[in-house]
């Protein structure tokens, strides 16, 4: 630490060594321990409880950090937040109608605002009963913001994230615009960049993922490897909780660590090793905690639906789970899965596009292994994404939104390679026929070609991919919504209703309000209904009666029986697409329920422009348990 932030450090008090990330950390952390009171039944007073906790924990975690502050300059937010806060403005003014926000996320925003995910009487209300955390956070900023702009918590993480990488870079790139330059580089990574208008979660867990790998990278250098190794355990705790396929992230993460507390400067002995990896853990759980114990009180199994064949929740089945369409067959396919899934985009993700950013990160990573032998940080560096890209072709089904923090990474890692090779191509010598007997004479470059030519492939195909990234967000993101640049009369038109659009109910006509008055229970019959349904009516239990999983035990049947005999005597709706409508009525009868009426139902989804057709379907409950008797064919 230095003279200057020693002195800082000392004036402030702990406060002064916080940096810009740490605000979004508190609200990470407030949205953690609100799962820690959920048992107060009280909304307000838990928020509280909550509030004053993840205050605590901030101040510790910033007051313990190994290493000193590190801020971004002017270049920083002129070169690359300015061009993120550009991308996300295309299509900010555009409401967001992706497939899991509608089929899960808002209802999960909506139940975790106010309390634990299920509500009283409800039988499996989401399809995808995941750790809720990451959409209470986007459902705070939606609140306070408006459904439009509540996404600008992805921008803020992205910019986060991306200081970040500025931070990585400085031993490798000391000029800071050229420094920027990289940094945009590195993250202009089109999955990526297709989240950041979206309620998806993804982008979320980026910034703690890369600070957790920046930690590790600088683990040999820290005055207390203990704190090093701590926060490092937490960010990926609280990253696995964010989504838990980030776990295989840990790995290369925890190997790192491990050899520095064994075998670096500082190394720990048995007792120092033992309390350390017990803190770790204690660390690494905390986020995880709450969830997990109220999904085990809840199912039997705490990540469910995971993991059931060593679990056997009886509400999941112990077979299956591993979705086919995504990453690679068999072992030669996993090996190079970074590099085939430029070649089959369409079993990388649904979009079925990508630029190939693992590929050149890859390439770099495995040229680093051996031209970086002498550089610690970019060796370590090259290890945890070479390392990452493997685990995420074998456990991360090599599935897109899997592997973000990676792509960012393998942008980092290009660009260190290619300054180790640069600096190793470089070499000054005196000009010809004089050699050095005047130092004052200027001195001729001369560049060693096979170094020099390794370092320009690796820039040209960095460059190459950021172009085609470019190209392809300006084309597609998860929603699918035209930029400024397709319909600018459509968006600004649509940016009138910044921060006016907090309330979908608000958007109705009092024709459809009418119909929707005095609903009793949902019955989720739809791929995107419980969304609306959520922001429509939040509280009102929900029946989920779609999926087949759900209902393949007795004890599931018993649980649902129970939910139908609250709920008799309420009025029971469901909505669903047109288009799914034969397949909602036929689920529905299934389960021994009734479609009594469906008519169509306009839905201005946040605009009065841009409506969603759906179905309304009136539902009857059976007046007896003898109408739920389960179907032979289940």
């Amino acid at each position: 630490m230095s003279a200057a932030h020693a002195h800082a450090g000392r004036a402030g008090g702990p406060w002064a060594r916080a940096e810009f990330g740490d605000a979004l950390l508190f609200l990470y952390a407030l949205v953690f321990a609100r799962q820690y009171f959920w048992v107060v039944g009280h909304n307000a007073p838990a928020w509280a409880l909550a509030a004053a906790l993840a205050l605590a924990a901030t101040y510790f975690y910033v007051k313990t950090k190994p290493f000193a502050p590190e801020p971004v300059g002017r270049d920083f937010w002129l070169v690359v937040a300015l061009p993120l806060l550009f991308v996300y403005a295309l299509r900010a003014p555009f409401p967001d109608l992706s497939f899991d926000v509608f089929n899960y996320r808002l209802l999960h925003a909506e139940r975790s605002l106010r309390g634990p995910l299920f509500a009283p009487g409800d039988f499996f209300p989401t399809p995808a009963p995941y750790n809720p955390a990451p959409d209470t956070l986007t459902g705070l900023f939606r609140h306070l913001l408006g459904y439009r702009l509540g996404t600008v918590v992805n921008l803020l993480a992205l910019v986060w994230a991306a200081q970040i990488l500025d931070r990585i870079l400085r031993p490798f790139v000391e000029r800071p615009r050229l420094r920027a330059l990289c940094v945009l580089a590195a993250v202009l990574a089109e999955h990526v960049l297709f989240e950041v208008n979206t309620y998806m979660a993804d982008l979320l867990a980026l910034p703690l993922l890369l600070e957790a790998a920046r930690l590790t990278l600088r683990a040999g250098e820290a005055e207390r490897p203990r704190a090093v190794f701590i926060h490092v355990a937490l960010l990926v705790g609280a990253a696995a909780a964010f989504k838990l396929t980030n776990l295989f992230a840990a790995v290369p993460l925890a190997l790192v660590c491990l050899w520095h507390a064994l075998r670096g400067p500082r190394r720990l002995n048995a007792g120092g090793l033992t309390t350390t990896a017990a803190l770790a853990l204690a660390a690494f759980a905390a986020p995880l905690l709450p969830f997990a114990v109220y999904l085990y009180a809840e199912t039997g199994n705490p990540v469910f639906p995971f993991a059931n064949g060593l679990f056997r929740s009886p509400f999941w089945p112990t077979w299956g789970g591993w979705d086919e369409r995504w990453g690679p067959r068999g072992l030669s396919e996993t090996l190079l899965w970074p590099a085939l899934a430029f070649f089959e985009p369409a079993r990388h993700s649904e979009l079925s596009v990508y630029s190939g950013r693992l590929a050149v990160g890859l390439a770099a990573s495995l040229a680093g292994l051996f031209v970086a032998r002498r550089h610690p940080t970019a060796w370590a560096l090259c290890f945890v994404n070479l390392a990452g890209c493997l685990l995420w072709s074998a456990l991360g089904m090599g599935y897109s939104r899997y592997g973000l923090h990676l792509e960012l990474l393998s942008g980092a890692a290009v660009v260190a390679v290619a300054a180790i090779l640069l600096r190793r191509a470089t070499a000054t010598a005196a000009p010809a026929g004089d050699f050095g007997s005047d130092p004052a004479r200027p001195r001729r470059l001369s560049l060693s070609p096979v170094p020099a030519a390794a370092a320009s492939l690796l820039v040209a195909l960095l460059c190459a991919q950021v172009l085609l990234a470019c190209r392809l967000v300006a084309r597609y993101e998860w929603a699918m919504r035209p930029t400024a640049f397709g319909d600018f009369g459509a968006w600004a038109a649509e940016a009138k209703d910044f921060l006016r659009d907090r309330s979908l109910a608000s958007y109705l006509p009092a024709a459809e309000r009418a119909r929707l008055a005095g609903v009793g229970v949902w019955v989720e019959s739809g791929m995107k209904s419980n969304g609306v349904e959520a922001l429509l009516s939040p509280e009102t239990p929900v029946l989920g009666v779609r999926h087949h999983e759900f209902f393949t035990t007795d004890e599931s049947w018993r649980r649902f029986a129970g939910a139908v005999g609250a709920a008799r005597g309420r009025r029971a709706l469901s909505l669903c697409l047109p288009e799914e409508l034969p397949a909602a009525v036929a689920v529905v009868r299934s389960r021994g329920l009734s479609v009594e009426r469906s008519t169509p139902f306009e839905l201005p989804f946040f605009s009065e422009r841009r409506g969603v057709g759906m179905m309304l379907l009136e539902i009857s409950l059976p007046e007896s348990e003898e109408g739920l008797r389960r179907p032979a064919e289940e």
